[in-house]
């Protein structure tokens, strides 16, 4: 039997297909370790953004679900129990499939505020221009938009899966926080005067996030993982890159090794991170 060698220099070669949705500068011509690059920065930024929606959704439905009347607890019980039972996957084409097909085109796109379109080919919102050094706001052409940023279908579409999957299910980890709290606390900040948003934010809220950092360090690390998904609508992350280049490098073994080094080293640098935030939470608190 021979010895697998293990050669990386396709990774300078160039990759030859183009990325649509690229955040930094990019063409086919440009090398395949360019391309990862490209997928790594669509990755990261989804994650952050997604993880940042997440976040505060889950903060409000959580919130929602212990200190809301009866019915608005139903109503975010039920969707906590939805989401949380849903394959996000189906979620994902569902939410995808919907917004091509009953948002307007570009010509007619829908106008929610100043400056920001909605199509089915995805949201333009005023933002800096790199290449000019400007702020510019996006102008309604016949086809497209000029100036600006624009963000495709695809990439919305993974975004509103990620918050709404992920949001519910730290929404359920603050409604066990939140209950976990003694109710001496509570009716202590009561007697202080305090209203309940003052209650929360300067009483409870800083005692539930001290207790709830370690499962959301699973939760991101697993938002991070289920970027991947957006290979089912056509949205260019790392695995995208690596499918693509699996196909046309004929490298396998050296490609998932690359990939699987990259996800440990996030996931390694992610959860350090928020254990050092939750380590300095424990001695804010003690």
């Amino acid at each position: 039997m021979s010895d697998i060698s293990l050669n990386f220099g396709f990774l300078l070669q160039p990759a030859g297909f183009d990325i649509g949705d690229a955040l930094i500068a990019y063409q086919a011509s440009d090398s395949y370790l360019r391309a990862f690059a490209v997928g790594l920065i669509n990755t990261l930024v989804m994650a952050l953004s997604a993880g940042v929606g997440a976040m505060l959704l889950g903060l409000l439905a959580g919130v929602g679900l212990v200190v809301g009347n009866r019915i608005s607890r139903s109503a975010l019980q039920a969707f906590v129990e939805l989401m949380r039972n849903l394959p996000k996957l189906l979620l994902l084409l569902t939410i995808y499939i919907v917004m091509v097909n009953t948002l307007p085109v570009v010509a007619e796109a829908l106008h929610p505020l100043p400056g920001v379109y909605l199509s089915n080919r995805g949201l333009a919102f005023p933002g800096f221009d790199f290449s000019s050094g400007e702020f510019s706001v996006p102008q309604l052409e016949r086809f497209s938009f000029q100036g600006g940023w624009e963000l495709q279908t695809q990439f919305v579409a993974l975004w509103l899966t990620l918050t709404i999957y992920h949001g519910a299910q730290i929404a359920e980890i603050v409604r066990g926080g939140l209950q976990a709290i003694p109710k001496g606390q509570w009716e202590a900040a009561t007697a202080l005067g305090l209203s309940m948003p003052q209650r929360l934010r300067l009483v409870v809220l800083p005692q539930v996030i001290q207790q709830i950092i370690p499962s959301l360090i699973s939760q991101f690390i697993n938002l991070l993982k289920n970027t991947s998904i957006g290979l089912a609508v056509g949205f260019t992350d790392l695995m995208a890159v690596a499918s693509t280049t699996i196909n046309q490098a004929f490298k396998p073994v050296e490609v998932m090794l690359v990939i699987m080094l990259v996800y440990l080293g996030i996931g390694v640098l992610l959860a350090s991170a928020l254990n050092g935030l939750n380590q300095h939470a424990r001695r804010g608190l003690g």
